[in-house]
């Protein structure tokens, strides 16, 4: 029998990939909250999540969904992220268009996934559990069908993949920041917000295309990062 991976295993990117995106989670929460715009909206965002928490129907899904979550992103750190991630450091200019790269290859995969898989017959009732919720506010990010859940986080892994072999590597902190960046937008994406001016107007501009998205399954805005790709397409709602 064949030890060699075992031998080779990198551990250390395990480890640097796990400690690097909770700290990066819970720095960029923390520093977001000290505007006291922000912390504005994360309120108003309780207020609007209080009822539906007291929903049977949320509280299940949730549950499944963060399990689902967890066991995929357990995966991730210990077998995917030292297969396809490298700690040999490049150019200070890579670690930016990695991560760009990434956030775009995702964004590109998602959208046709979302629009023709999603929203075509064969995961319609998947992601209609989702669209459950027309008026979205915070909590509606995590209710999401476990199932919805392992399919994008396969995107992701799929996502740094390619990047890491188009480029001929892609350095783990590349990773942890493409991450963090698409967890985060996928969640500020369902928060009610309503900020529009410098620096905060973009924000509000994509929490009012995906708000559009979940009032009707049939209108457009399929991306999940940008709308680079409605726009290409001609599904910018």
């Amino acid at each position: 029998m064949n030890f060699d991976w075992i031998a080779n295993y990198q551990w250390q990117i395990a480890l640097i990939y796990m400690i690097t995106v909770v700290v990066l989670l819970r720095g960029s929460n923390w520093l977001a909250f000290k505007i006291p715009a922000i912390a504005k909206m994360r309120d108003w965002n309780r207020s609007e999540d209080t009822p539906k928490r007291a929903n049977p129907k949320y509280p299940p899904i949730m549950k499944a969904n963060g399990r689902v979550g967890a066991v995929i992103s357990l995966l991730l750190i210990i077998v995917v992220a030292p297969a396809v991630l490298t700690l040999q450091s490049v150019a200070w200019w890579r670690y930016l268009t990695d991560i760009v790269l990434v956030l775009l290859v995702y964004d590109f995969i998602y959208y046709f996934t979302h629009r023709f898989v999603f929203h075509g017959n064969l995961l319609r009732k998947v992601h209609g559990l989702h669209h459950q919720a027309r008026d979205i506010s915070y909590i509606d990010a995590l209710y999401v069908h476990p199932l919805e859940t392992l399919i994008g986080l396969m995107i992701y892994v799929v996502s740094i993949t390619a990047v890491s072999l188009a480029m001929g590597g892609l350095h783990v902190v590349s990773a942890c920041f493409a991450f963090v960046i698409w967890s985060q937008i996928n969640t500020i994406n369902h928060t009610k917000f309503n900020i529009d001016r410098f620096p905060f107007k973009t924000v509000d501009y994509l929490t009012t295309k995906h708000s559009i998205h979940h009032k009707n399954m049939n209108m457009g805005n399929y991306s999940s990062i940008t709308p680079l790709f409605d726009w290409m397409f001609g599904t910018l709602d």
